[in-house]
């Protein structure tokens, strides 16, 4: 071909083969703009067409026009005599059309001329077409065609080079912006490289392209993961960006086969842009490279780098280029970027872009059929992600059949594919002996396992670990997962399952591992081993039956690793492994192989091991499930032995001497039923840290005494035989885990306090205990108990209270009648469970109903006393003030005590089945939650008094006798007006028995389903909400409601269409024996805050719905063991009702909605209240205390400026006075209303006015007081966190709030809280501002609203 092109880069990315076509007439711009042109575009990469004189001599102009249509950009050098030239107009006839067709970008350069000249067509213009309509031989439609094309492209923006001094300048200009054209371009191109703009959008981050520094990035990986080809793209994507450029490919062979010094002139020629030779040395190149580079911006690539070494040898050991530029590094050994800044490991393709790049290359010569969609998908499986493996595999299947691909994909499967393993093959043909040994292991035996684990199987076989791990994660051969497991590609695997395999094609015996099923078996059977196996590993459960030779053992007598093992359990059964396969060892079993590190036999057929068997080197042994009864004879050398696993070998009758163990760390012996004795060396175990006898029935007694140090978990559960613990000899700091259920244990010895760092301790279903000693309240990190079921157990320990970590106490079933007074000052005790416990009829007996001293002192949240057989419950309840859940199912109470209402934290009552129960007293307001099911004679219950932010639900199913029929009704019409607050609006729902809707529910009709039509602008931010009732026919025991839930259906219409929501009036869950013995009627009510807002986040159209419909559906799931299905049971709704809450309608609807007093009265109303108790407040006269003026600030600068605030002091009390826990809310409230009134009548100081310093706005609602107390006491409004901030020389954070309705009442006010001393403890509240929001409605809510700091 007669014509240029640039040729220091590839062919851009995309269907173009050029990035530039130059359009000129010869004659005019070749020699002295042009040529020059096409230089510049040149040394920036930009691959650019410009035709020759021989080329527009020939009489064939197709491949001049194929060029244009191959180009992405067109550049049209308009000159004096342009128009003259007929190949030029057809050139811009062609440009023009692909402008129109392809997209191609037109760019003009008006030389030495006036645009207008062209638009026009004047002057040489003019008369160059009146000769091509003078040629005889003219084709009048063509010239019409030409000057179109011409007027058209003289219209575009270009390039006047009468506006530049010279053409230096000008091509400047221009090439500039090519350059960013270009690249504008190709962020846009459909990218055939699958997955690679991704690619490039990350390394371009890395990259910081605008940032004048030199910068290096790597590019990591395992082999054919993509990493030339992205570095190749990238490349090509930035090079334009820079004045030299060079990508330097494979410099890891280059080195081995040609050299450094070679490489490096190489690199220099390339950069430099002229051939550069003998260098003679580094030393050389680099000070050509500080000389001619240092002030350049280069861009650079080195392609498959095998260790730093090379870097340094190409670029010297610090980096000369200029600013700006930027070094790109691939390479498979990540240790080879040190010194990189940033690093890029490529990720796996996806699973459609797997399928993308597999179908480009198989289907390259034919169109895929149905026939291959599945076949398809077994190749994408195959090559698991990786690139080079999808297109080996798909260019190797390409134009072959689907009989032909099922073939190769099977045959693969057994001989990997030869290319595909070629390449990859090369990152472990680097590696040394030791490595590939790790290498091969990891992908014959140990992927998929805990790294710790595997290291220190390879540790003991002397392949140094620690650095072999670290090369191969270096070089992407493995990687660990988020779990620290050893994990590999599959083809990577499938190299050392190949290696392995060409160790010996014919005969397995001869190769160094063995794990492929049929290949251990035809060892054995056939007695084919050699000493060259190494490891074996043999799942059981690919067969019901195996055969071994003992004589193959023989033969191996460098066998390190022998695993045969069941795999068909999941990690919980590993210790349970199947009984179902038979082994066969035949032959006399004499040799085992003293090289042995790893030694797991699940199953052993055989009594004892070789007696010549030295197990000097072994690490682990595993032999769960055996028929062994005696391991060996006498004293054997250990001292590698860490782990001896023995469990469920039922014959087993005694273990050995283990005096030569001294780095034992693990001994199981679970299910060990024969065992009768526990050799007394286990004791002298100084560095075990899990002994496991669990289930072993004969074991009577154990060693007279321990002193284990390191011993962490004891598991002696289900010694059903074994009387006495033993004792301790010395402190066990680390022993955290004692278990001791279900064995015969009577007591524990006195030295149980040795066990000092004990945290578990369980001592479930011990029968024959009687008592505990007392010194067991010693252990200061004892959190967890155990005693249920010791049935002979009637007291616990008087002093504990002493058990100061004790967070869950479990005694149910036991025989303990009473709680001892001491439990209370168990700050952490979080769960205490008494369920079963049938002698506890009166707990709390010794308990002292003054709660004064013990109120902050329980920390307990959750108490189970069901089944207890209670009668009373004393007011003794009061002191467990942190209460949030209280169990008393199936008791005989008559009654609750009065003192409940103490319980301020309290939100879940149980009192299902508790039939005698007649009535439930006033309860906290903290109260969310209470199942009454089967209480059949319960009569009354104390209305409830919730806060605005509880989800109410109260189930009175079966309550017969239940005479209080308005209790929903109630709650709704007193709480629901709660809905402008910033807190969760009531929701509530409540299941009681009866069959008629009430008359309250306005909107009312039979069946299961209720229309309402709504008036004209009903909704709007009034709208608070709106009760529904439902009436089921529940008729009969028969009628099993252990799984009942009912839901109602919510849709709302209008002329622009409908929005549906539904919510759950019942969810009960999978309880069990629950039926219900007549109709019965489930109610709920619901704010419509909480579905104001669709799914999309969207406010709902509130104001143009007319209709609404509430369906209800109430069914219940029956679990059929038959078939294992769930049958749904559905229940007839007979009738249901409706009633909507309005703020402009509650008078019509006669809701009785108490209104809110005003700020105003707000002081009163707390004094008024303060005097009605009787609780006197001590007349203290209040001064105020203003802070500097300078720190006074206007309330715009309140909430952003967290400062000291001022004090308000009481003068005459005395220092360090604290008021009592049950006056601090009153006595905080008090000084509150006090403040508040001077503040009002202006009582206080006036602030001096003071120049230069900010003034505050509004004295009323700046005003400042400090409070100190010894626990945190709500003060009655509703406050919102806003920030935190660590203070000076001080533990604890302050944090500051505001008040909860700033944005919808514009309240002001501010406090903000710290802790500032431990003891005795003590919190100080500084406030700011009156309120000016509506205040909270009783005093009842604040006094009973207390939160945990």
């Amino acid at each position: 071909m007669a014509a240029s092109s640039s040729s220091s880069s590839s062919a851009a990315v995309g269907r173009w083969n050029y990035d530039v076509f130059i359009s000129f007439r010869g004659d005019d711009t070749r020699k002295i703009f042009v040529g020059h042109l096409y230089k510049a575009l040149h040394q920036k990469a930009i691959n650019t067409f410009i035709d020759s004189d021989e080329l527009r001599n020939g009489n064939n102009p197709s491949e001049l026009l194929e060029a244009i249509a191959d180009s992405r950009l067109s550049v049209v050098v308009f000159s004096k005599h342009y128009a003259s030239s007929e190949w030029c107009l057809r050139e811009l006839v062609k440009i023009v059309e692909c402008m129109k067709t392809m997209k191609q970008i037109v760019v003009p350069v008006f030389y030495e001329l006036d645009s207008s000249d062209i638009r026009k067509l004047k002057a040489s213009f003019e008369q160059a077409f009146a000769e091509h309509l003078h040629d005889s031989n003219a084709d009048v439609e063509e010239v019409q065609r030409w000057k179109s094309a011409l007027v058209e492209a003289s219209n575009l923006s270009g390039w006047d080079s009468r506006n530049y001094e010279d053409d230096a300048k000008l091509i400047e200009k221009i090439v500039g912006d090519i350059s960013k054209r270009l690249i504008r371009v190709s962020s846009g191109i459909d990218n055939v490289l699958v997955g690679m703009d991704k690619h490039i959008a990350e390394i371009d981050v890395l990259l910081c392209l605008g940032v004048d520094d030199v910068r290096g990035i790597g590019i990591f990986g395992m082999p054919g993961i993509g990493k030339t080809t992205i570095a190749r793209a990238v490349y090509d994507e930035i090079t334009c960006q820079f004045e030299h450029y060079c990508f330097l490919e494979n410099v890891k062979d280059g080195f081995k086969n040609k050299g450094a010094v070679h490489m490096q002139e190489e690199l220099l020629s390339r950069i430099l842009k002229k051939k550069v030779c003998t260098l003679g040395n580094l030393n050389t190149g680099f000070k050509m490279v500080m000389e001619r580079l240092n002030k350049k911006r280069v861009l650079l690539v080195l392609d498959d780098v095998e260790n730093f070494s090379q870097i340094e040898a190409l670029l010297g050991k610090q980096c000369s280029f200029g600013g700006g530029s930027r070094i790109i590094i691939t390479t498979r050994d990540m240790q080879s970027l040190s010194g990189v800044q940033e690093r890029y490991n490529p990720k796996f393709l996806s699973d459609d872009e797997d399928l993308e790049l597999f179908m480009q290359y198989a289907f390259r010569t034919h169109q895929p059929t149905g026939d291959y969609d599945s076949l398809s998908r077994l190749a994408i499986e195959y090559a698991q992600g990786l690139p080079l493996g999808l297109k080996v595999l798909g260019a190797f299947l390409d134009s072959k059949s689907a009989c032909e691909w099922e073939d190769e994909l099977e045959r693969i499967k057994k001989i990997p594919h030869i290319e595909i393993q070629g390449l990859l093959r090369t990152s472990f043909d680097g590696l040394d002996p030791l490595q590939k040994d790790i290498f091969l292991d990891i992908a014959c035996f140990f992927r998929g396992m805990n790294k710790g684990y595997v290291t220190k199987v390879l540790e003991s076989c002397g392949f140094y670990p620690h650095s072999g791990l670290r090369v191969l994660l270096d070089r992407a051969l493995i990687t660990i997962s988020d779990d620290n497991r050893l994990e590999m590609h599959d083809l990577l695997q499938e190299i050392g399952w190949e290696i392995v395999r060409r160790q010996s094609i014919k005969e397995p015996g001869k190769r160094s591992r063995l794990w492929v099923y049929e290949d251990v078996d035809h060892v054995f059977t056939q007695n084919t081993a050699t000493d060259a196996v190494e490891g074996i590993m043999l799942d059981l459960s690919r067969s019901k039956e195996v055969y071994l030779a003992s004589e193959a053992f023989v033969k191996m007598t460098r066998l390190r690793l022998l695993r045969i093992i069941s795999n068909n359990h999941s990690r919980q059964d590993l210790c349970h492994p199947s009984d179902d396969t038979q082994q066969h060892l035949s032959g006399d079993f004499k040799f085992l192989s003293n090289e042995l590190r790893i030694l797991h036999w699940h199953g052993f057929p055989l009594k004892s091991l070789p007696s010549n068997f030295i197990p000097k080197n072994l690490v682990e042994l595993d032999m769960r499930s055996s028929h062994i009864e005696q391991l060996w004879e006498g004293i054997k050398p250990l001292k590698k032995l860490t782990i001896i696993n023995l469990s469920h070998s039922q014959y087993l009758k005694k273990i050995p001497d283990f005096t030569e163990a001294m780095n034992m760390k693990k001994l199981i012996l679970d299910g060990c039923s024969s065992l009768l004795e526990v050799h007394p060396s286990i004791s002298a175990l100084k560095n075990l840290v899990v002994l496991s006898l669990k289930g072993c029935k004969a074991v009577q007694s154990l060693p007279g005494s321990i002193y284990m140090k390191s011993l962490k978990t004891l598991d002696l559960s289900g010694c059903s035989n074994l009387k006495m613990f033993p004792e301790i000899s010395g402190i066990m700091e680390d022993l955290s885990e004692l278990y001791l259920n279900e064995t015969a244990i009577e007591k524990l010895p006195s030295s149980i306090e040795q066990l000092q760092g004990l945290v578990l301790l369980n001592m479930a279903d011990c029968r024959s205990l009687v008592c505990l000693p007392d010194n067991i309240c010693n252990l200061a990190y004892l959190t967890n108990l155990t005693l249920s079921g010791c049935s002979k157990l009637y007291r616990l320990p008087e002093n504990l209270g002493n058990l100061e970590s004790l967070m869950i106490l479990e005694i149910e079933r036991s025989g303990i009648k009473e709680l001892p007074f001491s439990i209370l000052r168990v700050n952490q005790l979080k769960r205490l469970s008494c369920d079963g416990c049938k002698e506890m009829m009166v707990p709390l007996s010794s308990w002292s109903s003054s709660i004064k001293g013990y109120y902050t002192y329980s920390g307990m949240l959750h108490l189970d006393l069901n089944d207890c057989n209670l009668m009373v419950l004393s007011d003794g309840i009061a002191h467990l003030s942190s209460l949030r859940t209280l169990e008393l199912r199936r008791n005989n109470l008559e009654s609750l005590p009065a003192a409940m209402n103490r319980l301020r934290r309290l939100s879940h009552l149980e009192l299902e089945a508790c039939k005698r129960l007649k009535s439930i007293p006033e309860l906290s307001s903290s109260i969310s939650y209470i199942d009454a099911h089967d209480c059949t004679a319960l009569e009354t219950v104390s209305t409830p008094k919730p806060r605005s932010s509880t989800n109410l639900c109260f189930t009175f199913s079966n309550c017969l006798q239940l005479i209080q029929t308005n209790l929903f009704r109630d709650i709704v019409e007193t709480y629901s007006h709660y809905q402008g607050s910033y807190l969760r609006p009531l929701s509530f729902s409540m299941s009681l028995p009866g069959s008629e809707i009430p008359h309250w529910f306005n909107h009312q009709c039979k069946g299961f389903l209720v229309n309402v039509q709504l008036p004209q602008n009903w909704f709007d931010d009034k709208f608070l909400g709106f009760a529904i009732c439902g009436v089921s026919n529940f008729k009969g025991a028969h009628n099993d409601a252990s799984d009942l839930s009912a839901v109602c259906f919510c849709t709302f219409k209008g002329n622009h269409g409908e929005y549906k929501f539904s919510f759950h009036l019942l969810d009960w869950g999978f309880r069990t024996n629950r039926f219900l013995q007549s109709d019965h009627m489930f109610l709920g009510y619901v704010p419509w805050s909480q579905y104001r807002f669709s799914d999309g986040g969207k406010p709902v159209n509130e104001r143009y719905y007319t209709e609404a419909t509430f369906e209800i559906l109430v069914e219940n799931g029956v679990y059929a063991h038959d078939d294992y299905r769930t049958v749904i049971r559905r229940h007839c709704i007979t009738s249901c009702g409706v009633r909507l809450f309005h703020g402009n309608y509650m008078e019509p609807q006669n809701l009785s909605i108490t209104q809110p007093n005003s700020h105003h009265d707000s002081s009163e109303i707390l004094l008024d209240t303060a005097r009605k108790r009787k609780r006197e407040i001590a007349g203290v006269k209040m001064q105020w205390k203003w802070p500097p003026a300078e720190e006074v600030f206007t309330e715009q600068e309140q909430e952003g400026s967290l400062s000291r605030e001022g004090s308000l002091v009481g003068e005459g009390s005395s220092a360090g006075k604290r008021s009592s826990a049950g006056e601090g809310v009153l006595s905080i409230l008090s000084s509150v209303a006090t403040v508040e009134s001077g503040a009002n009548e202006r009582d206080g100081p006036t602030i001096p006015n003071r120049t230069n310093r900010r003034r505050r706005t509004n004295l009323r609602n700046s005003a400042t007081w400090i409070r100190d107390t010894n626990q945190l006491i709500d003060d009655g409004h509703a406050w919102r966190k806003y920030g935190q901030k660590e203070i000076l020389g001080s533990r604890y954070p302050r944090n500051y709030y505001r008040c909860t309705y700033r944005m919808d009442q514009g309240c002001m006010a501010t406090k903000h809280v710290q802790r500032i001393s431990d003891e005795p403890v003590l919190y100080r509240t500084t406030y700011r501002g009156n309120h000016t929001c509506r205040p909270v409605s009783s005093t009842q809510d604040i006094e009973e609203f207390y939160l945990a700091y």
